[in-house]
């Protein structure tokens, strides 16, 4: 099925992915989405060993898509744990609340290489909350590439290519300045926060996994892709 209409198309989306463990505890954390499209679209996603959301899948076998261009709530779900405030439930799966669309896939493993997994996905349910035309904006896409930058930042070793990552955070920090609005100046200035320092980032990263309780609310206006 091609899930253009929500927000995913060919290449590489990135979105921000839902999780629940076993014993239902959501999980939120910006993710690639991978679609290769021959005859018909196929998805994938690859999840690292050690992962909160590998840990998920593994135990439930699926996931949910969250499509969303809020800076902040990216750099948020990269570094901070999202609270209650922030999910809806649909049948019994979290969601965010605020995402312009999300999708729910069932997960199947298909290989495992040097700690790193790659699962196949298949949908089984959309949601559509708003559709919306909006031109693209150079900060929005600076805040993403600074967080996915930041998030290897905290895993890197070498020292000369963390001095490479810092020249390109500034880089990233000016397109911001210059081309960003409130919610991605807001975005970049938590990223500031963090200093730039192993330690603390790499603390923030390990406090997003921390518990978030579950919210009751339900969704009505989806459709599932397939009898379920």
């Amino acid at each position: 099925m091609n899930l253009k209409e929500a927000g995913i198309d060919e290449g590489i989306s990135e979105v921000i992915v839902t999780t629940k463990s076993g014993a239902g505890e959501p999980d939120a954390a910006p993710i690639g989405v991978i679609t290769v499209t021959n005859d018909e679209n196929k998805y994938f996603v690859k999840l690292y060993e050690g992962s909160r959301t590998l840990s998920n899948v593994l135990e439930t076998n699926k996931l949910a898509v969250n499509v969303t261009d809020d800076a902040v709530l990216f750099v948020k779900a990269a570094f901070e744990r999202l609270n209650e405030v922030h999910f809806s439930i649909f049948h019994g799966f979290p969601v965010l609340k605020e995402a312009k669309s999300w999708i729910i896939f069932d997960c199947a493993l298909i290989e495992k290489r040097s700690g790193n997994f790659l699962f196949q996905l298949t949908p089984i349910a959309v949601k559509i909350n708003r559709k919306e035309v909006k031109a693209i904006n150079r900060g929005l896409n600076a805040v993403i590439e600074a967080a996915i930058l930041a998030t290897r930042y905290a895993i890197t070793e070498d020292k000369r290519e963390k001095e490479e990552m810092r020249k390109k955070m500034k880089l990233y920090d000016a397109i911001v300045e210059k081309c960003g609005g409130r919610r991605e100046k807001e975005a970049f200035g938590i990223l500031r926060e963090k200093n730039w320092n192993l330690s603390r980032i790499s603390a923030s990263l390990s406090q997003r996994h921390a518990n978030v309780q579950e919210s009751t609310n339900q969704n009505s206006n989806y459709y599932w892709i397939e009898d379920r």
